[in-house]
Parts: C-alpha cells; structure tokens; sequence
C-alpha cells in the first residue's frame, strides 16, 4: 500500500482544528528524520546481509546453533512464541484489540491502527519478494517457514501490532522504543533458534516496522491540524 492510500485512510480519522503551518511542519520533521533513517538503516542491513560481513555473522551464528543440541522443552517454547505471530493469531488479537480502542477512543482511532498494522505487513511481504533472500538450510528446520526469509514475517508483525497499539494508548519516547524492541527481540529469538530465520532479518524486520510506524505518523501529523491531540489520534502520535 503506498503513502498515499495511508494518506487518504486515515485522514477522516484525524482532528482538523487550526494550527500555525510553522507547528505543523515541526510536529512532521522529527517522524520523517526517524523513518528516513530506520528505512535506510534496514537497506544497509539488507545488503550486508545478503554480499557483506553481516551476511559472514550469520553464517557464523546459524552454524553454531545447528550444531547444539535443541531440547524438547526449548523447542516447544519457542514454537509455543513463534505461534503468536502467526496470521490467524494476530487477526484475533487484533480484533479483540480494535474493540476495545473503538469503545476507549472510537472508531477512528481503531481503524486508524488496524490500517497502520496490516498496510505495513502487506508493504513487508511486497519488499520480500523484491529482496527475495533465502532462509537458512533446511537441514536445521524446526518448523516449516513460508515465502522468504528478509524481513522477517514475524518479527515486523511484532513490531507493528506492539508498536501500532502502545502509540494508541498514548506511550511515548525511550520506554516505547524498548518494549517494541524487547517484543520484537523475543519474536526473533524463536525464530532464529527454530531455524527458519538469520539473525539480520530480525534487525531488518524492527527497523522495517519503526519506518513503517514512523511513516504513519508523518502522515497523521501532516493532516491534523491543532496542537492538541484528540482521542480518536491517539494511535498514531
């Protein structure tokens, strides 16, 4: 989904009392900078990823988990978190998660996150195919992946729903920023230790997800018009 669609989406949602155009473009310059670098953070991961020294790491790092032991108990586990990224479960969460926000803050608070979440998870599986990097050798398996391996499906999911909804309720600055990271961290985790992932597509998934996230804003900030922030932006501020 382009910047546009998200423009378009989530502009009815937004509040349009008056504001200087000074204020305006001040509220918008601090989630551009964040975006335009999470966004070219990811590309250079990506690409050292794939012809650089990060793509060596990995190598590195793969190797030494295929050639420990995996306990039962350990595996189930990170089955067990891998689980709750996983398509049908994630759409419950969320549906659960957009009837609360629409009877806190309404309507157009809810849909304003639910479209943040699932456009970026469809942006995400557009960049994959266009990177189109490999996962892992099969021979260390734990589960079965689908599509390829950066950035990771799971991981940016994470990202986006943890991120999306602690923006709604109103969480700011570093303590934000270290519960995504955190959720997105443990997501990852399960994934590398399953197999299916290298550890860089978990750097490039929540550095994806913080763009994403950030582009939102941007766009959010562009369309409201006061400095005050209603109910029903919350979620994307």
């Amino acid at each position: 989904m382009s910047g546009a669609h998200i423009i378009r989406a989530i502009a009815p949602f937004t509040d349009r009392s008056g504001s200087e155009p000074g204020a305006r473009t001040g509220r918008a310059a601090w989630p551009a900078i964040g975006s335009a670098a999470a966004f070219t953070a990811m590309a250079v991961v990506s690409r050292q990823a794939m012809n650089g020294s990060l793509g060596r790491l990995d190598q590195t790092v793969m190797a030494a988990l295929r050639a420990r032991r995996h306990p039962a108990p350990v595996v189930a586990s990170a089955r067990a978190v891998s689980a709750l990224a996983e398509p049908a479960v994630v759409a419950a969460l969320l549906t659960t998660g957009f009837l609360s926000a629409r009877r806190q803050a309404g309507w157009g608070a809810a849909a304003a996150t639910g479209l943040t979440i699932a456009s970026g998870a469809a942006a995400r599986r557009i960049l994959s195919e266009a990177i189109a990097r490999p996962r892992p050798p099969a021979r260390g398996w734990l589960t079965k992946p689908e599509g390829f391996s950066l950035p990771s499906k799971h991981a940016t999911l994470t990202g986006l729903a943890v991120g999306a909804w602690l923006r709604r309720g109103g969480a700011g600055g570093p303590a934000k920023d270290l519960q995504s990271l955190g959720a997105v961290a443990a997501m990852g985790a399960s994934r590398i230790y399953l197999g299916v992932h290298w550890p860089t597509d978990i750097l490039a998934a929540w550095l994806y997800a913080e763009g994403w996230l950030r582009l939102a804003e941007l766009f959010g900030a562009g369309t409201r018009g006061g400095s005050s922030r209603s109910p029903g932006t919350a979620g994307l501020a």
